[in-house]
């Protein structure tokens, strides 16, 4: 188990330093390994990563995600699990990511030990509004443009929804779907704090290049 901690510092402090969030999805880290491509996100000065495994979780996952979780640490940074609520208690990780169909959010809270953080989606200004009162960390908004990451992707919510999330919410806000470096800054512009990015990234032939064109882009 991964026993070394991030400090505490609040998700809103980590996206004011790097607004980007960047996500590990395993089907695209290609002829790359997941460690390479975390390494290179580091690098480039990502503090929030999440792994995304999407298939069956073996054992081989799992291990993966302690040594993800205790490199990403290490180097001041925050490691989310996405949806395995399990998982990212038992490899020491520092959050989860829960989707509307995943564990609910409140027994979730209290399977998990007080310091693991969990991000919550949210695909409408409605479930938004649900999700304040949530024991959750942050929410996450979107489609905000149509998206190939998912099988069957919801609705895109465009720019003016996650106008209207941020002004809803205290919480800190992640928009997520189809974003890329060219429409990064306006979904910024439009309220959220970070923008979460699958394939923009995962694809580039230089992981650390792209990186830090989207920070530079973000926090211009």
């Amino acid at each position: 188990m991964c026993n070394a901690r991030a400090p505490l510092v609040s998700l809103q402090d980590f996206f004011a330093q790097a607004p980007l969030y960047a996500i590990l999805d395993t089907s695209l880290c290609q002829q790359r390994s997941c460690r390479d491509v975390l390494e290179a996100l580091l690098r480039a000065g990502v503090k929030v990563i999440q792994y995304r495994h999407k298939e069956k979780f073996r054992r081989v996952h799992f291990e993966e995600c302690v040594a993800l979780a205790r490199r990403t640490q290490e180097l001041g940074g925050v490691f989310f699990v996405n949806d395995r609520a399990d998982v990212a208690e038992l490899c020491g990780a520092d959050g989860v990511h829960l989707g509307q169909d995943d564990l609910p959010v409140e027994p979730t809270r209290r399977f998990l030990r007080r310091s693991v953080r969990i991000g919550y989606s949210t695909h409408n200004l409605e479930q938004a509004r649900r999700a304040e009162a949530f024991p959750v960390d942050y929410l996450a908004i979107g489609p905000v443009f149509a998206t190939s990451s998912k099988k069957d992707p919801d609705a895109v919510v465009g720019l003016e929804t996650v106008s209207q999330v941020r002004a809803s919410t205290a919480k800190p806000l992640v928009a997520i779907g189809g974003i890329t470096l060219e429409n990064a800054p306006a979904v910024r512009k439009a309220g959220a704090h970070a923008v979460a990015v699958i394939r923009d990234l995962l694809t580039a032939s230089d992981v650390e290049a792209r990186a830090r064109q989207f920070l530079a882009v973000l926090k211009a």
